[in-house]
């Protein structure tokens, strides 16, 4: 077994518990401080609609086909938890076009984080370490690693405000393909469906 694979195995071990502990903790974080929260998200979806709203009058967008919502990986090197949104035309990266806005998901980032320092401080102090001199570049493999159980958080929080983004008014009022879609996943990669305007909500 290779010394990345065996940093994920083990540290995948020490992290189960933490995060069956953790989403409990998240949940009720968010419970707190679902206001402020969702007000925040449903300003920058303002934002961006009122952008497109302004070029599409001028003739300068597009109809809209796509919302991309996307992570993005460079975070992990960063520590900036923002998310990108997009409002792409039938082109979808191609659109010429660019309109976009970022929202900062630190609300549920920051319990990433807390994740990460947990499972290296038991790591370290095991007797005799696990690891001996892990090298920087290897707890960041290993930070890009775990942090997919983040995005999947963050994936469920964005399905459950489709309905919230489609009513708001700015977003009603942008010129739209028949069949539109809200999308999640990578910034610049294959993403998942999370609405079709010809069908419903993929879960």
């Amino acid at each position: 077994m290779e010394r990345t694979e065996k940093i994920q195995t083990i540290g995948g071990k020490v992290i189960e518990p933490i995060l069956k502990e953790r989403l409990t903790e998240i949940q009720n974080y968010f419970w707190d401080y679902r206001t402020p929260i969702l007000e925040g998200f449903q300003k920058q979806i303002k934002l961006l609609c009122e952008k497109a709203y302004e070029l599409q009058k001028n003739h300068q967008k597009e109809a809209i086909q796509f919302l991309s919502i996307s992570y993005l990986r460079r975070c992990v090197y960063t520590k900036k938890y923002e998310i990108r949104m997009d409002l792409y035309n039938k082109n979808f990266y191609l659109d010429s076009c660019k309109i976009y806005e970022y929202w900062d998901m630190e609300f549920l980032f920051q319990f990433f984080e807390k994740d990460i320092d947990d499972v290296w401080k038991q790591i370290r102090s095991k007797n005799p370490p696990l690891f001996i001199q892990v090298q920087d570049y290897e707890e960041k493999e290993f930070a890009l690693w775990y942090i997919r159980h983040y995005y999947k958080i963050a994936e469920l929080f964005f399905q459950d405000q489709i309905s919230n983004i489609l009513q708001q008014e700015e977003f009603q009022l942008l010129k739209k393909e028949e069949n539109y879609f809200v999308l999640y996943g990578g910034y610049m990669e294959e993403q998942k469906i999370l609405f079709s305007s010809e069908g419903s909500s993929v879960k």
